[in-house]
């Protein structure tokens, strides 16, 4: 593969990757031997850094544009008939077990292994 030889302008490109992120939005990729494309990013993520030209990539930001996880009108409340301040721990950790009626054993109850006889016995 041929690398080009000309050389892009990167003076208005300020951010470097390995940086956080602050905001998401629409952010132009400045390569120094590429023309410019646009990339959407999230932001608490890191600016990341180029497979072909490493530290050398910078970015600029076009446009603040929230992630949907960001906006208010598409987050989803906690069920208002278990608010949080109610929670609590349970305090039994034994199941609930039903009978042979409902296709669960108990455990005392005993299963016969094998046939019946002198060499049978129960688990």
């Amino acid at each position: 593969m041929k690398r080009s030889t000309q050389s892009f302008d990167q003076s208005d490109c300020t951010i470097n990757p390995g940086e956080l992120i602050e905001h998401s939005g629409i952010y132009e990729i400045c390569h120094e031997d590429e023309s410019r494309s646009t990339v959407i990013l999230m932001r608490n993520t890191v600016f990341p850094y180029c497979r072909q030209c490493g530290a050398r990539v910078r970015y600029k930001l076009v446009q603040v544009v929230p992630h949907i996880s960001e906006d208010e009108d598409f987050r989803e409340d906690p069920a208002s008939d278990n608010p949080g301040y109610l929670m609590q721990i349970p305090t039994s950790t034994i199941p609930t077990q039903l009978g042979r009626d409902h296709g669960f054993r108990f455990q005392q109850d005993n299963l016969q292994a094998w046939r019946s006889g002198s060499e049978s016995g129960d688990l």
